[in-house]
């Protein structure tokens, strides 16, 4: 309200007083006049409650599971919270993209990968949790010349939801 708003406000149940005293002094049979309502000038201090800030929900985390290199896999193994989840033979390179909920919570993963075949090759296994590289560890061999290489890796961690 600005100034002259409060002044009429504040000023009304004093004419009405007047007013009533008037009507009363002249004798008149007029009804009498209920004073107005009384209207308070806000005050400078407000005792309104400001507005509760909420805390935004947390997102979901992405795990991102990868193995690259050269050569076949015979095959892969992935596990989130003891959920497994396997293939069969692939070509690298593989990737997996998980989501890891914001609960607050540490959440286990593995990565395991078996190869067999062939004279050499390498894999690299690594993970990616929001976009940033976490783990990487790498597998890989020589044989000799007509010799069959075979063997597993496997890498994991912890993703705090």
């Amino acid at each position: 309200m600005d100034l002259r708003t409060t002044a009429r406000a504040a000023a009304a149940p004093v004419a009405a007083a007047a007013l009533l005293a008037a009507l009363s002094a002249c004798g008149s049979d007029a009804a009498p006049v209920a004073p107005a309502p009384s209207v308070s000038a806000p005050t400078s201090s407000s005792s309104v409650a400001p507005p509760s800030t909420s805390v935004p929900d947390r997102e979901p985390h992405t795990l991102v599971l990868n193995a690259t290199g050269e050569g076949k896999l015979t095959q892969i193994k992935y596990t989130l919270d003891g959920e497994t989840k396997q293939t069969g033979a692939v070509t690298l390179p593989w990737r997996q993209s998980l989501t890891v909920p914001a609960d607050g919570k540490p959440h286990q993963w593995t990565l395991e990968i078996s190869y067999a075949g062939g004279t050499k090759g390498t894999v690299d296994m690594f993970s990616i949790v929001d976009g940033k590289e976490s783990i990487h560890t790498g597998a890989g061999s020589a044989g000799s010349p007509g010799s069959h290489i075979s063997g597993s890796a496997s890498v994991g961690g912890t993703v705090q939801g």
